[in-house]
C-alpha cells in the first residue's frame, strides 16, 4: 500500500525516543506500589486533563471516526457528540465516591463493598478489556505507520513502539503513562493541523471550499 503522507524516517524515531526518555525520566524513585499505581496522585489539573484526553481518544478511535464520517456524515457526528453523555452521567456518581479515594483499583472498590467473587470477575474482566484495547491500538498503530512511512517495514516499527510502551509502562507505572501522554496530546494537537493543510494543499482546495 502506498504511503498517504511520507513522513521522514527521523521524524518518528526522534518521537519514539523523546518518548522513552520522559518514561524513563519520570519513572525514577518509584518505591512502592502506591506510587507506581497513583503517583501519590501528585498530578496538575493540565496533566490530568491531558493524558485524559490522550487515552479516551486513541488511535482506534481517530481511525475509525474518520471512516465513519466519511462514510456517514453527520449521523455519526450526532452520535460521537451523544457518545459523552455517559460521562456526565459518572460525573454525577463521582460526587459519591469520596470514601473509595484511598484504593488503588477499581477491582479494589467493588471487592470493598460486595466481597471477593465481585473484586475477582471485576478485575478479570478490566484484564480482558486492557488486551483488547491494546490490541486495538497496536492495530491502529501499524495502519498509521503504513500510511505515513515506506523507508521501513511497518511491523518493524510496530513492534519497537509497543515494546517502548510496554518499557516505561511497567518500570515506570502511571508516572511515566501521565507524561508520556502529555507528550503525545501535545505533538498530535500541534501535527494533526499541519496534516490537513497539507492534505487540503495536495487536493487543490482551500480550507474554506473544503468545508
Amino acid at each position: 500500500m502506498a504511503p498517504f503522507f511520507n513522513i521522514p524516517l527521523y521524524m518518528v524515531v526522534s518521537f519514539l525516543l523523546l518518548t522513552l526518555v520522559i518514561g524513563i525520566y519520570f519513572s525514577r524513585h518509584i518505591t512502592s506500589f502506591r506510587q507506581y499505581a497513583v503517583g501519590n496522585k501528585q498530578f496538575a489539573t493540565a496533566t490530568l486533563v491531558a493524558t485524559v484526553l490522550a487515552t479516551a481518544y486513541g488511535g482506534g478511535g481517530l481511525i475509525r471516526n474518520v471512516q465513519q464520517v466519511h462514510n456517514l456524515g453527520l449521523y455519526w457526528i450526532i452520535l460521537t457528540l451523544l457518545s459523552g453523555f455517559d460521562l456526565y452521567i459518572i460525573s454525577k456518581l463521582a460526587l459519591y465516591m469520596g470514601r473509595f479515594m484511598g484504593h488503588l483499583s477499581m477491582p479494589e472498590t467493588i471487592g470493598s463493598v460486595y466481597g471477593k467473587y465481585a473484586r475477582m470477575i471485576t478485575a478479570l474482566s478490566g484484564i480482558c478489556d486492557a488486551i483488547a484495547t491494546i490490541a486495538m491500538q497496536i492495530s491502529a498503530m501499524s495502519l498509521s505507520i503504513s500510511l505515513c512511512l515506506d523507508s521501513v517495514h511497518p511491523k518493524a516499527i510496530t513492534v519497537v513502539v509497543t515494546i517502548i510502551l510496554i518499557f516505561y509502562s511497567s518500570f515506570g507505572g502511571i508516572r511515566a503513562v501521565a507524561f508520556t501522554d502529555v507528550l503525545q496530546f501535545i505533538t498530535f494537537t500541534l501535527i494533526i493541523p499541519i496534516l490537513a493543510w497539507f492534505m487540503l494543499k495536495n487536493t487543490g482546495k482551500s480550507v474554506f471550499s473544503a468545508l
